[in-house]
């Protein structure tokens, strides 16, 4: 009976985290209790508790796990209502403008700026800007994340339609992430190239950014859509690189175009030779595959120019701009040399 109690606490907490350990735990827990409820061990040494006991305990422990299964009922519950209420709030989000995107500027290696990434905040009337770290994996675990990824893309298209018309910001790329779900539709590819045909968007102007976790599976189903993303001219990008599941054989088979390094390598550049080293080693990979290479989280001059020797050719960090709105962007685009 604790064996399936267990069990419960183990989903619970993988509603909440998720993880291989929390799913072989569940795992476990099962198979043992199916094996000690219809398997009879016996030992030499066990001796028989007397009926006067047996009697008292029996109880003891029924109430007991009876208690606990109550406890986990209403953590399942109070789980479920927290994705109920975030169905609804995301709902009334959605109709009555409570997100918007801000642009954080991505420069060259002379400081020029080439394009920005478009970042989803949740302006919540009670609770104020929700940063998506907050959001976003309720929006995944409640399958809302196609919805949203289509409400981020159509805006960010939007505003690349308008960069079209100024002379100022033609030039400029907008990089969207786009999420497993998203990502994997059936119609992705195809909706994507339809939208920038209708909005007379030059495709290279797009840059989609994918995660490496994306690719642990539906390899395949991944490749033939970049194939036809890369072949309308759809720019490519491999999000977070280094902290996933790439290997040498994926990049080589995947079309990206750019890799962007993690933040967590350029500040272990401060740290001594070994971050230093690593930092060198993930851009040379990169460009030894021919790969335009990003350092993101760029926050000193130190960290610019020492990813800058590495061979890194675009940037992006606090030490250009902090995520900002689309006018302050504008803005911006007038102070940066062109």
């Amino acid at each position: 009976m604790y064996l399936l109690l267990i069990a419960l606490a183990g989903y619970v907490n993988f509603q909440r985290v998720g993880g291989k350990v929390q799913l072989s735990l569940i795992v476990t827990s099962l198979a043992l209790f199916i094996i000690f409820s219809s398997t009879s061990f016996n030992s030499t040494f066990a001796r028989p508790l007397p009926d006067e006991t047996r009697f008292f305990t029996s109880w003891v422990h029924a109430c007991f796990v009876t208690i606990l299964l109550c406890i986990g009922f209403a953590l399942v519950e109070d789980e479920l209502s927290e994705d109920r209420k975030f169905i609804g709030d995301f709902r009334q989000a959605i109709n009555n403008g409570q997100f918007e995107l801000l642009y954080q500027p991505q420069v060259d290696e002379s400081g020029n700026l080439i394009g920005a990434e478009a970042l989803i905040r949740w302006n919540h009337p009670q609770k104020g800007i929700i940063r998506p770290d907050s959001f976003i994996p309720v929006a995944e675990r409640t399958g809302f994340m196609p919805e949203l990824g289509n409400w981020v893309l159509d805006n960010a298209l939007n505003t690349l339609a308008h960069w079209r018309n100024d002379v100022s910001t033609r030039h400029l790329t907008m990089a969207v992430n786009v999420s497993p779900d998203h990502f994997l539709e059936t119609d992705f590819a195809i909706n994507v190239i339809r939208k920038l045909k209708l909005l007379e968007i030059a495709p290279s102007n797009l840059k989609l950014e994918l995660t490496e976790g994306m690719f642990v599976s539906e390899v395949d189903d991944l490749v033939e859509k970049m194939n036809v993303l890369k072949s309308a001219g759809v720019g490519l990008a491999l999000d977070d690189f280094g902290t996933g599941y790439s290997s040498l054989s994926y990049l080589r088979r995947l079309p990206f175009d750019q890799l962007k390094i993690d933040r967590s390598f350029v500040l272990g550049i401060t740290e001594g030779k070994r971050g230093e080293s690593l930092a060198k080693s993930i851009t040379q990979m990169g460009i030894d595959l021919d790969l335009q290479m990003l350092a993101e989280g760029i926050e000193t001059n130190e960290q610019f120019q020492f990813m800058l020797s590495c061979g890194c050719t675009a940037f992006q960090g606090y030490h250009f701009d902090r995520p900002i709105s689309l006018e302050d962007f504008i803005e911006r685009v007038k102070l940066y040399p062109m």
